[in-house]
């Protein structure tokens, strides 16, 4: 991986230099040549209170953002205290370039380039989770099977005359500052949303998630199907070659990981020796759980947001044995230091409890895309 162009910082921001700060961002902002991810940090101007939090925007975000800052100049309400609070430093970082194939056809490749077909025999898995009916009588269409299961166990919509879809309640409720954020809310109005319309499971048996109350609304069906070397060859061209009719639902699926076998499984149930999961790909990477030491202070960190090659991971290299480009590195919290390295990894499993990701130490949010939670599959466990 070659090395990443220095963050543009901007610090010290007052009453003062806000008007030259803000025509310096504007300029940067206007550059074509360049790309920038915006990062800041929120710090509360009370003496009583010491909260910060972080924002990370894209340029097109942060382009809507500095149009409205006549309004606030780069101020707002502190979320613990309610007390004002401003930036106390911006840091641009240049935009870098990602791969534009999918996930999947991402993983085809490098399954084909890589050694695993001398020893492990590859099928896809295919896990439906398409929406299913069980209302009697039956819903007319998806949506009104979804908006059904919504005000029974989340939406409660407060007009006297009820919205008939989720969408139409929200944006009559939306008080967002600026109409641009109609698609994507700002947080006191998100915060709102959220606390009128609390998730309640109805269920005896109280579940853990809303993924998991919407259980027997959606279809259960699961299969394999053996692939060879000369088939993904073939199929590489496309992740349409990766999409099956569910014979359960009659509905069309994507297949959700690949798994590796040492020989043919009895049933979809066992356990296989490697599972590539699609959705944990990104980039040619590979999200996992990772130990991380730091190289400047001899601190130590675990992060569920480990990025390491697609193609190591596949070739079970071990974390002490992954150089440089194997990885997005995470700089350290205590010296920032951006030189660590993975003292080792393990496939990611389900969590009790997490805490949230710190986007200004991970490089991958800083100058790639955001680390986001892109689905609920981790793969079969003993």
């Amino acid at each position: 991986m070659d090395s990443l162009p220095p963050p543009i910082v901007i610090r010290d921001i007052n009453e003062q230099n806000i008007d030259e700060t803000l025509q310096r961002l504007r300029k940067l902002n206007q550059d074509d040549n360049k790309k920038y991810r915006v990062y800041g940090i929120w710090s509360c101007q009370s003496r009583q209170c010491s909260n910060e939090w972080e924002s990370l925007y894209t340029q097109k975000s942060f382009k809507v953002y500095l149009d409205k800052t006549e309004f606030h100049s780069f101020k707002r309400k502190c979320w613990m205290c309610n007390s004002k609070c401003q930036f106390s430093s911006i840091q641009l970082y240049e935009q870098q370039q990602m791969s534009k194939e999918s996930n999947v056809i991402q993983i085809v490749r490098q399954l084909v380039n890589s050694t695993v077909y001398s020893k492990y025999l590859v099928y896809g898995h295919w896990i439906c989770r398409n929406w299913k009916c069980g209302h009697k009588p039956q819903c007319r269409n998806k949506s009104e099977c979804q908006d059904k299961w919504q005000y029974q166990n989340k939406w409660k919509c407060p007009h006297n005359r009820r919205c008939h879809k989720v969408e139409q309640c929200r944006k009559k409720m939306c008080n967002c500052r600026c109409r641009y954020y109609l698609s994507n809310h700002e947080r006191h109005c998100q915060n709102k949303w959220t606390k009128l319309n609390e998730w309640k499971c109805n269920h005896e048996s109280k579940c853990r998630n809303e993924w998991e109350c919407q259980w027997e609304c959606k279809c259960q069906n699961e299969w394999l199907k053996k692939y060879t070397l000369e088939e993904l060859e073939k199929y590489q061209s496309s992740e349409k070659n990766f999409r099956q009719l569910c014979k359960e639902c009659n509905q069309w699926s994507q297949v959700s990981s690949f798994r590796l076998y040492t020989q043919q499984p009895k049933n979809k149930n066992e356990i296989p020796a490697i599972e590539i999961i699609c959705h944990l790909g990104w980039n040619n990477h590979y999200r996992v759980y990772g130990d991380w030491n730091c190289c400047g202070c001899d601190v130590s960190w675990p992060s569920a947001f480990t990025w390491i090659s697609l193609q190591k991971f596949m070739d079970e290299i071990p974390g002490e044995s992954l150089n440089r480009g194997d990885f997005y590195t995470q700089k350290c919290k205590k010296c920032e230091n951006p030189e660590n390295k993975i003292l080792e990894y393990a496939p990611l499993k389900k969590a009790e409890g997490k805490k949230p990701h710190t986007r200004g130490v991970c490089i991958k949010c800083l100058y790639y895309d955001s680390c986001r939670q892109t689905g609920t599959y981790l793969g079969l466990t003993s």
